[in-house]
C-alpha cells in the first residue's frame, strides 16, 4: 500500500499541474493535536470479548498527550466549485501498564506504545447560495485515516495497524466580514468500507484574516472521530478514537 507520506504529497502537488493559474491559495503550520479513546485487539486464538478488553490510550497505554505537528492545506475556487486537500501527521511515544489484554499480551503488563497517525482529506464543494456576508456550499470528501497503535513488552509485541478511505458528504458554510473569514464544515459517515466499520466524524472550524491581496493568516480547530472495528493486521480490532487540536498557520494566494 502507498505510504501515507507519498499519498499526501500526490494530492497536494498533482492538481497544480492541471489547474495552474486558477485560484490557488496554500496554508501551513502547526497542530496541536491529540488523541483519546481507547482501543481492543483480538489475541490469536479469538477468545477475547473486545467490548470487555478496551485499554485507554491515554492511561493504560500512556499515550494521549498533546503533540505539535504539521499540517498543509491546498484549495482551488472556481466560480462555484472549490477543491481542498489537507492533511496533517502525528507520532507519539509513551508507557504504562495495560488494563486489559491487548492480543498476547496480558491485563497488568508494562508496555512501551506508539502511536503513528495520519489524516489525509480531498474534498470538493458547489456553492449553494452566496452574497457578499456569506457563502453555503455542500459535496464530498474522500477521507484517508491511518492508524498505527503498537504496544510492546517483555512478553511480546502487538500492534493494531490500519488504513481507512472513507468517502463521506461534506457541508460547509463561511461568513464573510471585511478581510476576516469565519468558516466551518464537517463529514460524516458510517458503514462498512472493507477492513474497517464504524462511524467518522471529520468537523473544522477555522477563521482567517486576509494581509494584503497574496498574504493571509488562520487558527481554527479540528476534531476527527474514529469509532471503528474490522481487522488488522489479521486479527479483530475495535478502536473507538477522538483526534482533536488546535492549529495556526499562514498562506499565500496566487
Amino acid at each position: 500500500m502507498m505510504k501515507p507520506q507519498t499519498l499526501l504529497l500526490l494530492l497536494v502537488t498533482m492538481p497544480f499541474a492541471a489547474c495552474v493559474n486558477q485560484g490557488w491559495r496554500v496554508d501551513a503550520g502547526p497542530i496541536f493535536v491529540r488523541t483519546r479513546g481507547q482501543v481492543a485487539l483480538q489475541d490469536a486464538g479469538g477468545t477475547l470479548s473486545l467490548g470487555d478488553h478496551q485499554n485507554h490510550l491515554q492511561g493504560a497505554m500512556g499515550l494521549g498527550d498533546t503533540e505539535p505537528s504539521p499540517f498543509l492545506r491546498a484549495q482551488w475556487d472556481q466560480e462555484r466549485h472549490r477543491v481542498r486537500l489537507n492533511g496533517f501527521a502525528m507520532q507519539t511515544e509513551g508507557s504504562g501498564v495495560l488494563a486489559s489484554d491487548f492480543g498476547g499480551l496480558v491485563t497488568g503488563s508494562q508496555v512501551t506504545t506508539k502511536e503513528d497517525l495520519y489524516v489525509i482529506n480531498g474534498q470538493y464543494s458547489y456553492e449553494l447560495l452566496r452574497d457578499r456576508s456569506y457563502r453555503l456550499a455542500a459535496g464530498g470528501q474522500l477521507g484517508f485515516y491511518s492508524l498505527d497503535v503498537a504496544a510492546r513488552s517483555t512478553a511480546g509485541y502487538e500492534q493494531v495497524n490500519t488504513q481507512i478511505l472513507m468517502p463521506m458528504p461534506f457541508v460547509e458554510a463561511e461568513l464573510y466580514y471585511g478581510g476576516f473569514t469565519g468558516g466551518v464544515n464537517a463529514s460524516l459517515m458510517g458503514g462498512e468500507i472493507r477492513d474497517a466499520s464504524g462511524r467518522y466524524w471529520d468537523i473544522e472550524a477555522y477563521g482567517k484574516l486576509q494581509l494584503g491581496e497574496k498574504f493571509e493568516v488562520l487558527g481554527g480547530y479540528r476534531y476527527v472521530l474514529l469509532d471503528a472495528y474490522g481487522v488488522a493486521t489479521g486479527r479483530d480490532f475495535d478502536a473507538d478514537l477522538d483526534i482533536q487540536g488546535w492549529f495556526f498557520g499562514a498562506g499565500i494566494k496566487f
